[in-house]
């Protein structure tokens, strides 16, 4: 399944060279009469996102994703003609600790690492105020069973005065023993890819406020 799938998709899969390039043709047998309306696709893998968007500027490519908020200026002044479209994804950045090793089982030093996230930080950062912040559905409008605002801002870490949840998050953190003269080094690992790598790196300097030093570890995403 790794090297040549197969399925019933409107796509049959055709050749894909790592880091280079995904070939996909035409299912003449796919179950929906008349469709799919192309003939195959070819997707470039392209791994800097700038060198990505300047192929899709130089008509290299016909389709970009995941283009980032400051980026879509960008494509509006050099490639008026290209259709842009903006929409909240059902794919949220997490924070995944593993719970089943020490002291990470803790639940007061998880709390701790809750409280000390600046949720507005990563939004204006990362996608200039524009994003949404929600739990773990999706948050509205785009998502029909998110928590609303009010309810949200009752969690760990939701709160607007941040820095109030974070002095709580350092009281926790010192009576587990950490503090400025002994921080908990941890090791964080993510995708080798910007919109993965850009959040970890707000993460990072955000869990220094209380005592914890983590060290980025990227995974290359295949």
């Amino acid at each position: 399944m790794r090297t040549h799938p197969i399925g019933t998709g409107p796509f049959k899969f055709v050749d894909f060279k790592p880091n280079e390039y995904i070939k996909v043709a035409r299912n003449t047998d796919y179950w929906k009469p008349g469709l799919p309306h192309l003939d195959g696709i070819e997707y470039t893998i392209i791994k800097d996102v700038s060198t990505r968007l300047l192929a899709f500027l130089a008509d290299k490519t016909d389709v970009y994703f995941g283009v980032t908020i400051p980026q879509l200026k960008d494509v509006k002044t050099q490639a008026p003609d290209a259709i842009c479209e903006t929409f909240t994804a059902n794919v949220a950045r997490n924070m995944l600790v593993n719970w089943n090793v020490p002291p990470f089982d803790n639940p007061e030093l998880r709390r701790a690492m809750s409280l000390t996230l600046d949720r507005k930080a990563f939004n204006d950062i990362i996608n200039e105020g524009q994003g949404e912040i929600g739990a773990v559905m999706q948050p509205p409008p785009d998502g029909l069973w998110g928590m609303p605002e009010e309810m949200l801002r009752t969690l760990p870490g939701y709160s607007p005065d941040v820095e109030k949840s974070r002095a709580e998050a350092r009281k926790i953190m010192e009576k587990l023993g950490y503090g400025p003269d002994k921080p908990l080094s941890v090791k964080l690992s993510t995708r080798n890819i910007a919109p993965y790598r850009d959040p970890a790196v707000i993460l990072i300097d955000q869990l220094k406020h209380i005592y914890v030093n983590a060290e980025l570890d990227p995974i290359d995403t295949t």
